[in-house]
């Protein structure tokens, strides 16, 4: 019964269907397309509160088990059952490490989008269909599916950034298709004037000024700006390790991802001739979507969910695997669940959630070959 985000997912469709001012609502931060995109959802709400939310938090279940049950395929002949146990060797139960642990280790994260009713497990699930579409040579449709989810979230836009790294000119042009689909869809709906206005709102309001620094954004930005900078990353702690301006803050952030991104591209380019560096360098730039984007809450993180299936398969023990499970364990058990309110948000403060989820990106660039 709680309204989460998904509250403003139906505020949005409301005031889209009633042709008001989209973002007259404060929850309303998405793309104008994502308030046509939730016009239906307000319809549905309208003809069953409990029922749409019902049907909302099992297509999360479905669609979260599914993105398991395709990342366990996608690099062995193993299958996931919706079993306890399985005496089939080629089968993954719901209780064979395979499923379990990462299940496990991505848990909390999971828990965040069914509280608040997210809408990022969905956009995650088309993602990973994205990657099996290519992987069938079904580019267009890949691109397509691609415009749409970019278009109700942005940040899906740096695996777009990724297509153009790989070469990938036919699902790169379907994408730019899609966009001008989607965009056109908007203007015809809400007239070509409006279309302009919305959009600048939209980048002005929430884009250049919407990137906030508090605890709750766990991008690099956030990170970079709540430690370096007078502004207070949460209520009662003042960081400010090196009393930086904005403009200075803004500058270090840009450096750290630069350095990062030369790092991440340096190691796809080496591991480029792999006969499965597609599908691990893509689970890789899935990774990075949360700390990259400008504005990042927790529940972004179920991006890092398929990068832990994969690790989960392929690393032998070593300090690579125990620090990967640490990592996870941090974002895990700093959850307010295991100690609180308070102290949850001071970690967060502090970028636990983000530096972990960072330097497990970071130890999955020597796992891009296939496992001997």
């Amino acid at each position: 019964m709680r309204e989460g985000d998904f509250g403003g997912y139906i505020a949005a469709g409301k005031l889209a269907r009633n042709h008001n001012y989209i973002y007259s609502d404060f929850r309303n931060t998405w793309p104008p397309f994502f308030s046509l995109f939730s016009i239906p959802l307000y319809l549905a709400n309208e003809l069953s509160f409990v029922g749409l939310r019902l049907v909302w938090l099992l297509g999360i279940c479905v669609a979260y088990i599914q993105i398991f049950a395709w990342i366990i395929s996608l690099f062995g002949e193993n299958k996931l059952v919706f079993k306890l146990q399985s005496s089939s060797p080629n089968h993954v139960s719901l209780t064979h490490p395979l499923f379990l642990v990462p299940f496990l280790l991505t848990f909390r994260i999971f828990l965040e989008e069914v509280s608040n009713l997210q809408i990022n497990v969905f956009i995650l699930f088309i993602s990973i269909l994205v990657l099996k579409l290519i992987l069938e040579n079904r580019y267009f449709l890949a691109g397509l599916l691609l415009a749409i989810i970019i278009s109700i979230k942005v940040y899906p836009l740096l695996i777009l950034g990724f297509f153009v790294f790989k070469k990938k000119w036919a699902v790169v042009v379907s994408t730019f298709i899609g966009l001008a689909v989607c965009t056109l869809s908007v203007a015809l709906y809400f007239g070509f004037n409006e279309t302009y206005i919305l959009y600048q709102n939209w980048i002005n309001q929430q884009v250049v000024y919407g990137m906030h620094c508090t605890h709750l954004n766990q991008s690099i930005w956030g990170l970079t700006c709540g430690l370096f900078t007078e502004n207070q990353r949460i209520e009662g702690l003042s960081l400010n390790l090196l009393n930086l301006s904005i403009s200075q803050a803004k500058i270090l952030t840009i450096s750290i991802l630069s350095i990062l991104g030369a790092i991440i591209g340096f190691s796809f380019y080496r591991k480029r001739n792999s006969p499965i560096s597609l599908q691990i360098q893509y689970l890789i730039v899935l990774s990075l979507i949360p700390v990259l984007s400008p504005l990042a809450w927790k529940y972004y993180f179920v991006f890092i969910a398929p990068l832990c299936i994969y690790l989960s398969h392929r690393m032998d023990k070593g300090i690579g695997k125990s620090t990967v499970i640490l990592s996870f364990a941090i974002i895990t058990f700093t959850s307010e669940l295991f100690i609180g309110n308070r102290l949850s948000d001071i970690t967060e403060a502090y970028g636990f959630i983000t530096l972990c989820s960072l330097l497990i990106t970071l130890l999955s660039l020597n796992y891009q070959t296939i496992k001997q």
